[in-house]
């Protein structure tokens, strides 16, 4: 009895398991790239996504084809032609065609950012360039990705920024720095929060209680427990009456009132209530929000005019991207949406998520694949 039993879990296991990699996928508009039976992967970049098999990593194209084999221990993402991947305990750096082209036995290394990344050798970080020469010594606790020519730079829980010729820009005399982003970066020193330009001078005195990054022209800034937005001469121009207030993105930000979320345009008009328990930035010009119904959570979506284009209804979803949402049904099954809440794939998947380069990764049991969108027709 013991061993039939043995037989029908082990006939069942199979069958689940064929079944994950043999799945077919019925929507018009897009097609399945090979089968959904990889151990692990993630998404596309550069035209590359990593994909794991019998424990090893390599890289299959946006056509589905393993192009790199299944033969790294851990792998990073492609980025400016060039992606890190680890054998053993070392860390090199690989070309598209899987070449080695920086062969560096670094102890970690990170994806490449305006020409630089940053690398591990003896327990400390430096810079390199694209052809692995290191740009100063392996100093620092942390180095940041590149962003507008510098670099964050953490060294004993002090803070600063390094040059692309691995340089200082001043010294690390800041209790936190920020990446810069329309050519200012927020620091701090003595509690207070200020910004910097790429010289290294300020711009914004210090004297905000926390701020964020400068985006489409403005920044949030926190002053005696609210949060308003600066302009770049560091004067409110929403004035702050908000808890939390996020970037603007696409025209909107997403601020609270301590309990709620809502939307504000940049005028600092609230184009919808503060009445989402959760709510996110817009993507493709629709945002996603989260009320609490009576047994559950439930994600939807909102256009630019605050007004549902989709109703509340989903378990979960993720942000509209490539014109269409991954979303979960209540009873936790994934597909996909179009803009205006048509389904387009079936909700067949355990997990799925946004589409990346025309292309989506899905999961069925503990099996992964991809979705691509069909271009051709």
């Amino acid at each position: 009895m013991k061993k039939t039993l043995i037989s029908v879990l082990v006939l069942l296991l199979s069958v689940i398991l064929l079944c994950s990699c043999s799945y077919e996928l019925k929507a018009d508009g897009f097609e399945l790239l090979g089968e959904i039976n990889w151990e692990n992967a993630n998404d596309f970049s550069e035209g590359f996504a990593a994909v794991k098999r019998d424990g090893k990593w390599g890289f299959i194209n946006s056509d589905g084809e393993l192009v790199i084999d299944c033969i790294y221990d851990s792998v990073g993402a492609f980025s400016e032609g060039m992606c890190a991947v680890q054998t053993g305990y070392a860390w090199d750096y690989i070309d598209t065609d899987g070449n080695t082209v920086i062969d560096g036995d670094f102890e970690a290394a990170n994806k490449f950012s305006e020409g630089r990344a940053s690398v591990m050798l003896n327990y400390k970080y430096c810079i390199i360039d694209t052809e692995g020469n290191k740009l100063c010594n392996p100093t620092f606790d942390i180095i940041r990705p590149f962003s507008e020519g510098l670099a964050v730079v953490e060294l004993d829980n002090w803070f600063g920024y390094i040059k692309a010729d691995g340089t200082l820009l001043g010294d690390l005399t800041y209790g936190g720095a920020s990446d810069f982003s329309d050519g200012l970066a927020e620091v701090f020193t003595d509690y207070l929060s200020g910004f910097i330009g790429t010289d290294g001078n300020y711009v914004i005195e210090e004297k905000f209680d926390d701020g964020s990054s400068f985006s489409e022209g403005l920044c949030a800034a926190e002053k005696d427990g609210s949060w308003g937005f600066i302009g770049k001469d560091g004067e409110f121009v929403i004035e702050p009456k908000w808890s939390e207030a996020g970037d603007f993105k696409n025209g909107f930000s997403v601020v609270s009132n301590g309990s709620k979320y809502g939307y504000i345009n940049a005028d600092g008009e609230e184009i919808t209530e503060l009445k989402y328990h959760n709510a996110y930035d817009f993507s493709d010009g629709l945002a996603r929000i989260r009320t609490m119904g009576t047994a559950y959570a439930a994600f939807g979506f909102i256009d630019e005019s605050g007004e549902y284009v989709i109703e509340p209804t989903y378990l979960a979803a993720r942000d509209f991207s490539e014109g269409y949402a991954a979303v979960q049904l209540t009873n936790e099954l994934w597909g996909y949406i179009a803009k205006d809440g048509t389904p387009v794939i079936d909700f067949d998947f355990d997990e799925a998520y946004a589409f990346n380069e025309g292309v989506a990764r899905v999961k069925i049991g503990e099996k992964y694949g991809f979705i691509k969108i069909n271009t051709e027709g």
